[in-house]
């Protein structure tokens, strides 16, 4: 009876284990996923963006709600189509890129 009894409890164990080991997996193959999703979005979405904050222009790092930057320069200054641009964003990666917008709408 015991040896029954103990053969039971170790399948139980084994089918507990497998369990686990399934799910670990599948969680790791799950989180993979995501990463590669988060890795797509950020590459399709500008390391920094151009646009206004309380009517001025302002430079906005990806991931943050608050401006890097903001520049003397105030929107009700531009065309129409213009502020809209701006208000809409405008996106940029590199220091090149900054350099050139500002100089665009300081000057």
């Amino acid at each position: 009876m015991q040896k029954i009894l103990k053969r039971c409890i170790l399948g139980v164990l084994c089918a507990l284990m497998l369990v686990v080991l399934v799910a670990a997996l599948a969680l790791q193959a799950g989180d993979g996923d995501t990463h590669a999703a988060t890795e797509v979005q950020q590459a399709a979405t500008p390391k920094y963006v151009f646009s206004q904050y309380e009517g001025r222009l302002a430079l906005y790092e990806r991931g943050y709600t608050m401006p890097v930057e903001i520049y003397d320069v105030y929107l009700q200054n531009f065309p129409p189509d213009e502020q809209e641009r701006l208000t809409a964003g405008i996106p940029a990666e590199t220091d090149e890129e900054i350099q050139k917008i500002i100089e665009d709408y300081t000057s």
